[in-house]
């Protein structure tokens, strides 16, 4: 009975690292939601931590069920825990949905990230595609110059 209750111990332990990584997930998701960039380094670091843990207690549910000759593909563990412990069905079920949860928020940051980095992109290519009109923005003398080409926006 020992090694039953171990292992839903360690699909615990796996649990609450995953639920530690899913909070850092959705602080992460509002940063760049609501534009808190300077946020997200602070953020990063507490993320890698998180994900780094998570993986160890994930690997050590993993091992436990490796060691006991149990395949981890969801049908195999979820027999096997109708057959010999169907109380620990529910925190299995658990850890599943919970990665399920934390790789789509992952997936739906780094497509916020990247739509950010397009747009920051293509203002940046606009920028110099402008500069590169031969326009002089400032005078020789330091004033602002109102020559045509210049835009309202390098004038502010």
């Amino acid at each position: 009975m020992v090694q039953t209750q171990s292992v839903i111990e360690l699909i615990q332990n796996a649990s609450s690292a995953l639920a530690e990584l899913l909070t850092l997930l959705h602080q992460e998701q509002d940063c760049l939601v609501n534009n808190r960039i300077d946020e997200l380094g602070g953020l990063l670091q507490a993320k890698q931590s998180a994900a780094n843990h998570t993986e160890q207690t994930t690997r050590l549910v993993e091992t436990w069920f490796a060691e006991h000759g149990i395949a981890t593909h969801q049908a195999d563990v979820q027999r096997w825990f109708e057959a010999n412990l169907p109380e620990g069905a529910s925190a299995w079920n658990t850890l599943r949905e919970q990665a399920r949860q934390a790789a789509a928020i992952n997936r739906s940051n780094g497509s916020l990230i990247d739509t950010r980095r397009q747009l920051v992109d293509g203002f940046v290519a606009d920028l110099v595609q402008e500069r590169n009109d031969g326009s002089q923005v400032y005078s020789d003398t330091g004033q602002l110059s109102s020559r045509p080409g210049s835009i309202t926006r390098d004038k502010a």
